[in-house]
């Protein structure tokens, strides 16, 4: 008499294979992080910090905080920069503030910036592993496709300095690009 072992040999295979199911459905659970998660991954950023930045040949000072707001679900940047002298004039203080979130259906960060003269931008942010890249996006119809290059960069150096470079830009005919170097007071 022969006998037939498929049927058997398909109930274990199920059997075996429905751990490594399980695990890998946990595994995706545990990659989708909440907002509260990504938003307690910044809180080294909560605080008083002091930044020098270079704008082509400009140079100069700025003061930025950063506080938790909306349910802690935000982060709320303030810039303070002072009043700058150049030849023959003085333009005036400029301060601006920036609300940083985690979307979590979209797993990625959000930056919404308003300054003083009236600039504002709104800038989608990648996890870069140590800090992120921005791209800044439109609320409107633009003329040029977006480029895969981000526009910015932040760096995490330490619980105590970040760097940010870029964007690029022309000013007065000349590609400029910013670099901000920052240290907790």
């Amino acid at each position: 008499m022969k006998r037939s072992f498929t049927l058997p040999l398909a109930v274990a295979a199920i059997i075996l294979a429905m751990p490594l199911h399980e695990g890998a459905a946990s595994s995706a659970q545990q990659k989708t992080a909440t907002a509260q998660q990504k938003m307690a991954s910044v809180d080294y950023l909560v605080g008083n910090w002091s930044c020098d930045h270079t704008v082509g040949t400009f140079s100069g000072k700025y003061k930025t905080a950063y506080t938790k707001v909306l349910g802690d679900l935000w982060l709320k940047q303030t810039y303070d920069f002072p009043p700058q002298q150049f030849t023959g004039h003085t333009e005036p203080a400029v301060t601006a503030e920036a609300l940083m979130g985690f979307d979590e259906r979209r797993q990625a960060w959000v930056r919404f910036f308003a300054n003083s003269t009236g600039q504002y931008f709104s800038i989608r942010m990648a996890d870069t592993g140590n800090g992120w890249s921005y791209k800044y996006v439109s609320f409107f119809k633009t003329t040029k496709p977006e480029t895969l290059d981000a526009d910015a960069t932040f760096t995490k150096k330490s619980d105590t300095e970040y760097l940010l470079d870029g964007p690029t830009y022309p000013e007065n005919g000349t590609q400029v690009t910013e670099h901000h170097s920052c240290h907790k007071l």
